[in-house]
């Protein structure tokens, strides 16, 4: 989805470097790497399952690939760790923005239709613990099982969100940006 709030003031203001998101969608249309790319992020980086978005985006998006400020990833982010692990651009402050999710059946190739606490959980291995980190469509996690993701039970999606972010610094605020609609992005901050 597209983002609706103001990134570039985000990014000053909280000093942020880079910008990770998962879930790139199709970039012909008004997605969030448009907004980032017109930011001041030093560097972009964009996880998709999809590979002909990921095309797609290739040929969109040329200039900034070859200049080296943007790196698509045709992947799973269930992986990624991957990413992360050994990269120095997350040695600065990143903004995360978390909104991978299976909602089409002619997707193949994924391990969980919401793997956002598996992308929570790859925040692990950063030594840093200061990023911002945002979850799109807080509407739908909101339901029981969001997007059909069965595979960690019946649980409360936000609360589990917000556990697994205060696990990695447990000076983390909560609160909402517009998206989708209102309120549709949760924002975690650490003060």
């Amino acid at each position: 989805m597209p983002i609706e709030f103001d990134l570039e003031s985000l990014r000053q203001k909280y000093s942020v470097v880079n910008y990770l998101e998962t879930g790139l969608y199709d970039p012909r249309k008004n997605v969030s790497i448009r907004k980032a790319l017109s930011s001041d992020f030093r560097k972009v980086y964009s996880l998709e399952l999809r590979k002909e978005w990921v095309t797609l985006a290739e040929k969109a998006f040329q200039k900034d690939l070859s200049r080296g400020r943007l790196t698509l990833l045709h992947m799973d982010s269930n992986d990624l760790q991957e990413v992360l692990v050994g990269n120095p651009d997350f040695e600065e402050r990143t903004l995360f923005f978390f909104d991978a999710h299976v909602d089409n059946s002619e997707i193949h190739g994924f391990r969980n239709l919401c793997p956002l606490l598996h992308e929570l959980q790859a925040l692990e291995c950063l030594a840093r613990r200061d990023h911002i980190i945002c979850i799109d469509d807080v509407r739908i996690l909101r339901h029981l099982h969001p997007w059909g993701e069965q595979s960690y039970g019946k649980i409360d999606f936000l609360s589990e969100i917000q556990k697994r972010i205060l696990s990695l610094n447990s000076k983390y605020t909560f609160s909402y940006l517009p998206g989708y609609c209102t309120d549709d992005v949760m924002i975690a901050i650490p003060q």
